[in-house]
């Protein structure tokens, strides 16, 4: 009795040091979505091939069509939000993070809306616009278009798979405290991580 306890706990501690993070899923009898989130910088710089910079997170999704006719998925269809502070992104473009212009819109940290702040007309929880004017980076553009998730059809019981680019500004966020919400054609999905 004592040997196959111990066998047991060695198996136990085996499976536990292999174990990885599971990703992401959900599913209903439209679509099943599979996502693992990446958020360390060196682990994006090895998905997409280059830094991206701070506060930024890759989101590598599979989404497969159950039903037996065609249906559209895409970027626009996925919203990541922090279940933290609350914050909340919807895809970027790959020309928005590698692009030779940017407007960048941050929300305001205070928790007072923007318009109580100056007493103007304005977009509530916008603490300031900025336009930035940087170098276009042709080949990052060329990968980050290549490995994102395509906005297009899929076949009868076919399936996507590419990367979603998100813009998030806590720095202290974990994979734990985010969600992947869909909302498009197939539904109404939350996919938590671990």
């Amino acid at each position: 009795m004592r040997v196959s306890a111990a066998a047991l706990v060695l198996v136990v501690t085996a499976l536990a040091a292999d174990k990885k993070a599971f990703p992401g899923q959900a599913g209903n009898d439209n679509i099943e979505l599979t996502a693992t989130v990446t958020i360390d910088a060196s682990e994006i710089r090895q998905t997409v091939g280059s830094d991206l910079g701070p506060g930024y997170v890759v989101v590598r999704v599979k989404a497969t069509n159950k039903t037996d006719e065609a249906m559209r998925f895409g970027p626009a269809d996925f919203t990541l939000v922090s279940r933290k502070d609350g914050d909340r992104a919807d895809a970027l473009a790959p020309g928005q993070l590698a692009g030779g212009s940017a407007l960048i819109v941050k929300r305001d940290q205070s928790g007072r809306d923007w318009a109580q702040q100056t007493n103007k007309p304005g977009f509530t929880g916008v603490s300031g616009v900025t336009k930035t004017d940087k170098p276009q980076d042709d080949a990052l553009l060329a990968t980050l278009k290549a490995k994102e998730l395509p906005d297009q059809d899929t076949k009868p019981n076919g399936s996507l798979d590419g990367l979603l680019y998100f813009s998030m500004e806590n720095p202290k966020m974990k994979s734990k405290d985010l969600a992947l919400l869909y909302k498009g054609p197939g539904g109404h999905l939350t996919l938590e991580f671990k």
